[in-house]
């Protein structure tokens, strides 16, 4: 799978742009704030229908555009035939000085298509006829990796939350769907919670809300466990490839050395490997009959009610799921060097990208945002390697000279600036 053309129409800064992409690696290079990750924002938006820069799309309009909305057209070759994608996000409209409003608002959870604003709407096209955003996932599959996703180790577990649910999103849209449905549940339980909490509701009524919420919450999370077990075995591979030398420390020339991995006597062996140890915040039984674990963790809502209602908010369920690191027994997020750290996460996007091209057919596109720069040499080339083989890779980078000249020789080179792109002589 890969990207034929991009067009974009008042998309960030760019006012008009039409863009041939060729297969292989894609090398987009410039300057800061010249535009470069505005191009693969906009093809996250057409693979997802959202950004993975921000929560509020409507910020991708330029601005001042004349119509306040921005276009981003994509015709995208699949091994099951050609597609045509096309989103349209339209700003709020012009406020009392003539200038677009930019109000924003957070997504209850960023994995999902979410209902917008009053004033601000979102369209999506497929071979010219409307869709949701929602029917959006999983026609083009993309994996990104920005300098925020070094962070999915030590990061909060809502980071980890948006891994999962964007991963499972774009190869089962039946998980999406209760994702969606489990989110809106979620709202009205925990509205009732506070109500009760207050006197103005009877605990009885929570009995169809706990329901609601087991029925929804367990494929939820059979689902993350089946896809952590499927992936483990390529994350592992992989982290034993990137770490097998680490030492506790990126030494790039010291470029990237780490302030606390000064002393690396007390970190993991990257010999004992790598595991994915799901935790979800329900402690009961996932194996077995869905609906015997439904009853499971119903029974176990019950359980927890005066804690529920003391504190007003759903305390179990996929919402508060966590994910764990381990390398034999030792958690890396607490213990392993920041080298071992970005080996984890390198290893975990790989194995994302491995797991939806099994189950998809299909290899999703790579988009890699200004990556390099955090990486020690060693790890450059190491992922660059890995994803040689690729359909397509589109990289960001301040200067060309960050990427390996193995991968270098065989890229094709974009200079961007100021809205502008062009290859490189």
């Amino acid at each position: 799978m890969y990207i034929e053309r991009l067009r974009l129409t008042d998309f960030r800064n760019y006012a008009a742009l039409d863009l041939a992409l060729p297969r292989g690696l894609v090398v987009f290079t410039g300057r800061n704030a010249q535009g470069k990750s505005n191009l693969l924002e906009a093809v996250m938006l057409a693979a997802t229908s959202r950004s993975f820069r921000t929560t509020s799309e409507r910020e991708a309009v330029r601005w001042g555009a004349p119509g306040h909305f921005a276009r981003v057209d994509t015709t995208v070759a699949r091994r099951t035939g050609p597609l045509h994608v096309e989103v349209i996000v339209s700003d709020a409209g012009p406020t009392a000085e003539g200038t677009p409003a930019r109000p924003t608002a957070a997504a209850a959870d960023p994995a999902l298509p979410t209902p917008p604003p009053a004033a601000f709407r979102k369209r999506v096209r497929v071979n010219g006829a409307p869709r949701r955003a929602l029917d959006l996932l999983g026609l083009v599959t993309v994996v990104v990796f920005a300098p925020t996703d070094l962070d999915l180790v030590i990061g909060s577990p809502a980071q980890r939350r948006r891994f999962l649910d964007m991963t499972l999103c774009q190869v089962r849209p039946a998980y999406c769907r209760a994702l969606s449905q489990y989110q809106k549940v979620l709202a009205q339980r925990a509205a009732l919670l506070r109500r009760i909490k207050e006197g103005a509701e009877s605990p009885h009524a929570l009995s169809y809300w706990d329901d609601q919420l087991a029925r929804l919450a367990v494929p939820i999370m059979r689902e993350r466990a089946a896809f952590l077990r499927a992936a483990e075995a390529s994350a592992a591979r992989v982290y034993a490839a990137l770490a097998g030398d680490d030492t506790g420390e990126d030494t790039d020339d010291g470029e990237h050395e780490d302030e606390d991995d000064s002393d690396s006597v007390g970190h993991p062996d990257p010999s004992t490997g790598l595991r994915l140890v799901y935790r979800p915040a329900y402690d009961g039984p996932l194996e077995g009959d869905e609906a015997e674990v439904a009853a499971a963790f119903k029974a176990r809502l019950v359980e927890l009610r005066k804690r529920e209602i003391a504190q007003g908010a759903n305390v179990i369920g996929p919402h508060r799921d966590d994910l764990t690191f381990l390398s034999g027994d030792v958690d890396l997020s607490a213990y392993g060097s920041r080298g071992q750290q970005r080996s984890v996460a390198l290893a975990l996007k790989l194995a994302e990208l491995e797991y939806i091209e099994r189950e998809t057919g299909d290899q999703p596109i790579l988009l890699l945002d200004d990556v390099l720069s955090e990486l020690d040499t060693q790890r450059r080339a190491d992922l660059l390697a890995a994803v040689r083989d690729l359909d397509q890779v589109l990289l960001t980078t301040t200067d060309a000279a960050s990427v390996p000249a193995d991968a270098l020789a065989h890229a094709h080179i974009y200079r961007v600036r100021g809205g502008a792109v062009r290859p490189a002589a």
